[in-house]
Parts: structure tokens; sequence; C-alpha cells
């Protein structure tokens, strides 16, 4: 009987929020909510004509659940919006040039090859999901150098020199 509860909660599924890198289910929660929150603003500022909004709102659909990414290649834009290689790509300069995408990764692209691109909100420097995604990468480096520490020096020692981070 113990040995069948064992199996079963080694073969469960972690839960998506730690799947995905989050230390609880509220962190997770607020991630996605500052998403949608983007999303929604985004969507709204955006003077794109029909076909470049419409690539808008397929790279949002297509986007990370928790953060405003997408790593799309121009065909899968092509299949998604069924228009043409020449309408993806006059799409993709006119956000671009308005600040709805920025990109992140493999900007120049090419056949087959993916770009990650930063999903943002036109004429904003700032979106609700960039203090979030700060924060969270700040606590991801903050844990990273106190492990390290923690392994060289120590606990105590690692705390000493980190300091206190304002919590």
């Amino acid at each position: 009987m113990a040995a069948t509860v064992w199996i079963a909660e080694m073969t469960a599924k972690a839960p998506k929020w730690k799947r995905e890198g989050f230390s609880t289910d509220a962190e997770y929660r607020s991630a996605c909510s500052a998403k949608r929150k983007t999303e929604k603003a985004s969507k709204a500022a955006s003077p794109a004509a029909y076909a470049a909004s419409h690539i808008l709102k397929i790279m949002w659909n297509e986007a990370d659940f928790h953060a405003p990414k997408v790593t799309i290649t121009k065909e899968q834009l092509m299949m998604h919006a069924r228009c043409s290689l020449f309408t993806v790509k006059r799409a993709l300069i006119e956000l671009r040039s308005e600040g709805s995408i920025k990109p992140i990764k493999n900007h120049r692209g090419g056949r087959g090859i993916p770009t990650t691109w930063r999903l943002c909100v036109a004429g904003c420097d700032h979106t609700p999901s960039d203090a979030q995604i700060e924060a969270m990468e700040n606590k991801q480096s903050r844990e990273a150098a106190f492990k390290f520490l923690s392994h060289k020096y120590g606990g105590l020692k690692a705390l000493e020199l980190m300091g206190d981070d304002g919590e």
C-alpha cells in the first residue's frame, strides 16, 4: 500500500507554477495578471492598420502565458494570419516602428528561423509586466548568488556578505 502511494507521488506532475520556475502560486498568478493587462493596453494603444493589428493579436495569442514574449517564425505568422510573406514582413516593420514589438533574439530571422519578440505597449517605455519581470529576475539572481556564496563560505557568511534585501 505504501509503495503505491510513493509511486503515485513520484509520477505526479508538478503544478504549472513550479514547472515555470515560480516560487509560489500567488507569484505566478500575479505575473499572468500583469501579462493580461499589458496585452489589453498594447491592443488599445496600437494605431496599426488591419493586417498589422491582426498579426499583433496573433502574436499575443501565441505568447507565453505568464510573460509578454513570443517565439515565432514568419511562416507561422503567415499560416495563422492567412496572408503573404510580404504582408507579414510589412506588418512586423510597422509594429516594430510604432513600438508594439521589440526583437530579443534572432531578429534578422530567415526561412524557418524563429524570432523571439517582446510584446510592448506602443508609445510607453514601461508596461505593467516590466516591473513584475524585473522583480522576478532580481529575485532569481539574488537566490543564485546566495546559493553560490553559501556553498563557498557557508550560510551565515553568505547572509553577511549579501546584506539586507529590504524585505
